[in-house]
């Protein structure tokens, strides 16, 4: 109903089928970019940066009873292995079902498995945090194996030929370790809080990715050290080396938030609808740097062998935790609070791969034969297949036309099998008072272009709507309109001022100045406008007492809220003035609707007082100051042409149009002849005046 969907007026009547009347005021809600479908909710979908959704992969959900899975890793035997919190427990896949290993605790400490390493021989090397322990774990047996001294969280395990190397923090170390005895030496030690990824670098050496300031190091077994890239951020979260480029994970985290890669204490998830809502976490000794409640900035970087460096892919609301780049240079990134597995295509096409109920994936394993992903908020398993899914669909966002309304046409264009539904309702979210899914009515091809299609929206009038789309064989969906027509709301005028006080104060300055006084007075209104409609207004005014209302402001109704009145040809009394708003210029003639208010009676008088039967029997000057209507305010005398003195009535009181008053005129007068002028201000700022000669002493 806003002025902008006139812009709109062929589309919509093409389209949706309406008179001319009705599509001043018709509305509609579009789903065509990524960031419009990236809005919505997918299931076995992929959408794609290029405004496109279309059937990707399948993933199957295996419940397991940790609230976090955070780390993996791939056995030689195919099966994955994976570190979990609150408990820190270690459990193993084996393709269909996942169990229980072993926990790795000493005492009170270890909350989380965060870091995992596999030799091929299948011992599994585990570090937990916090504590800084190290486990190792051969036919399901656990052992310590080393508490690295001054660490309390192993962010990262590399095992490199005979070797094993861990990455920690607080204190930003990397160590070397003796898988056979457990003895451990710093390797070496960066000056930073964390170091947070460290991977093999295919030649011999180390990646190794910091925290606080995302600084990407290649590392030497003999200690040495190099950087390689000081990223804008505050940790290098992952590294994957490919070919000759390597890839990053480079976030971003609010001021007094520690690296993502902590867990919280246990978690407490409640479902909420179709996602997952948690509390703040409570203290513990362990960095809580999910970032639930501050979700930070993320992005994923390609490091050339030349040194350039491009982004490939970044969220402005949301943190990265796990990375996988294919042989055929695909890059998985995982979101840490949005629920989200993004695709990144080497032609730079990003997609939405998933979108999870659980904010946060934490661990990423795709390169074996069971590719899967791990969760918190809460803890899941999801095993992937990389087919479409039979029954693939994508869920827009809950659109809120604001006001009761009826619904339209809906038209889409794509390709292949699609099957488009829609719902309403009244509340926010939607609920068992919704109405069904429902295809729509009449559907036909659209005349916008090749491959469009339209109905008539079958579902009730409300305020919320939605809509579903299923994919069948070689679906894509690249655009979706939706038209509905909102119910009109009565905009209301709400306060009504005559003049205001700084004018006021103006015209007195302006007075005592000399200046004539203005008979215009300043109108203004202001209206409250639910719809926010175009506005046309009407004034009328009429004296208090009578009874027919007479039009202000010219025969075109106004459009701004505000009108400058010149009153001089207005009897002087008391009048009240009606303000009528009406959206009229933005509805149809019997959906147009109007709002009165009238104002509390103000004063109108342009008649300047009478100061009259001035005499002076010297000390004394007296007289009567006089008024139409208003009652006089100021009176005062000057002698000789000499400065304005102001004096009181007689009975000392300005309250009324007629004030008699005796005026003692200053001591020492010369004597001889002088000149009295006595000046009187009514209640509206009007001034009259009168003066005489008299003399002083002897003629």
């Amino acid at each position: 109903m806003t002025a902008r969907s006139r812009l709109l007026l062929s589309a919509a009547l093409v389209a949706a089928g309406l008179s001319s009347a009705r599509a001043v005021t018709t509305r509609t809600w579009r789903v065509t970019t990524w960031h419009d479908f990236d809005e919505g909710e997918t299931s076995g979908v992929l959408l794609s940066s290029l405004g496109e959704a279309d059937a990707g992969f399948t993933a199957t959900r295996i419940d397991v009873t940790p609230p976090e899975v955070y780390a993996s890793a791939i056995a030689p035997d195919g099966s994955v292995w994976l570190g979990t919190g609150d408990q820190a427990e270690l459990w193993r896949f084996d393709g269909k079902t996942a169990s229980k290993v072993a926990r790795l605790s000493t005492g009170s400490e270890g909350v989380l498995v965060s870091s995992l390493a596999i030799a091929p021989d299948g011992v599994v090397y585990a570090g937990a945090l916090p504590g800084g322990h190290v486990w190792r774990v051969d036919k399901g047996v656990a052992k310590e194996l080393c508490k690295l001294e001054g660490a309390e969280h192993v962010w990262a395990l590399v095992l490199l030929g005979r070797t094993l190397y861990a990455a920690t923090g607080p204190n930003g170390r990397v160590f070397a370790i003796d898988p056979a005895t457990g003895k451990s030496r710093v390797l070496w030690s960066s000056g930073e809080k964390h170091i947070m990824s460290l991977v093999a670098d295919g030649k011999g050496g180390l990646f190794a990715g910091s925290a606080e300031e995302a600084i990407l190091y290649r590392l030497g077994t003999d200690g040495s050290a190099k950087a390689l890239h000081d990223f804008e951020g505050d940790e290098v979260r992952a590294i994957v080396p490919k070919g000759e480029s390597i890839y990053l994970i480079v976030n971003e985290l609010p001021k007094g938030t520690l690296p993502s890669g902590a867990t919280p204490p246990p978690s407490t998830a409640k479902p909420h609808g179709t996602k997952m809502v948690l509390p703040p976490a409570a203290t513990a000794s362990v960095p809580s740097a999910s970032a639930r409640e501050k979700k930070g900035k993320g992005a994923v970087y390609r490091l050339d062998a030349d040194g350039r460096v491009e982004q490939l892919h970044a969220l402005a609301e949301s943190y990265f935790t796990a990375l996988h780049v294919t042989d055929a240079l695909e890059v998985y990134a995982a979101a840490g609070a949005n629920g989200r597995l993004y695709l990144v295509r080497p032609d730079h096409t990003v997609l939405t791969a998933f979108d999870f109920p659980e904010r946060q994936i934490l661990t990423l394993s795709l390169g074996g034969p069971h590719p899967l992903l791990g969760t918190g908020d809460a803890g899941a398993l999801y095993t992937i297949e990389f087919a479409p899914p039979r029954d693939a669909t994508y869920l827009t966002k809950v659109f809120d036309a604001g006001f009761p309304a009826r619904w339209g046409a809906a038209r889409w264009s794509g390709t292949g099998e699609l099957a488009i539904e829609t719902r309403a309702g009244n509340t926010a979210r939607p609920d068992k008072t919704w109405s069904a899914w429902q295809s729509p009515a009449k559907i036909t091809p659209s005349s916008t272009g090749i491959g469009s299609r339209e109905g008539a929206i079958a579902s009730p009038p409300g305020r919320y709507l939605q809509l579903r789309a299923g994919f069948g064989k070689s679906a894509v969906l690249r655009d979706v309109t939706l038209f509905f027509l909102p119910q009109n709301q009565r905009a209301r005028v709400v306060e009504v001022t005559v003049g205001d006080d700084p004018g006021q104060r103006l015209a007195h300055v302006a007075r005592i100045a000399g200046k004539p006084r203005s008979p215009v007075v300043k109108l203004k209104w202001k209206v409250e406008n639910p719809d926010e409609d175009e506005l046309v207004f009407r004034l009328f005014f009429r004296e208090e007492n009578e009874l027919t209302w007479k039009p202000l402001g010219g025969s075109e109704p106004l459009t701004v809220k505000e009108l400058d009145w010149n009153t001089e040809t207005i009897p002087d009394g008391n009048y009240v003035l009606k303000v009528v708003a009406s959206d009229e210029r933005a509805n149809p003639r019997e959906d147009a609707l109007d709002h009165a208010l009238i104002s509390t009676p103000f004063l109108i008088d342009n008649r300047k007082p009478e100061v009259a039967g001035l005499t002076v029997a010297y000390p004394f000057a007296s007289g009567v100051a006089r008024d139409s209507f208003s009652p006089i305010s100021e009176l005062a005398f000057s002698v000789d042409g000499g400065d304005w003195q102001p004096f009181a009535p007689r009975d000392g009181i300005f309250d009324a149009p007629i004030e008699d008053f005796s005026a003692r005129l200053p001591a020492g007068l010369l004597p001889g002849s002088h000149t009295i002028a006595v000046r009187a201000v009514d209640g509206a700022d009007n001034v009259g005046a009168a003066q005489t000669q008299f003399r002083v002493g002897a003629k």
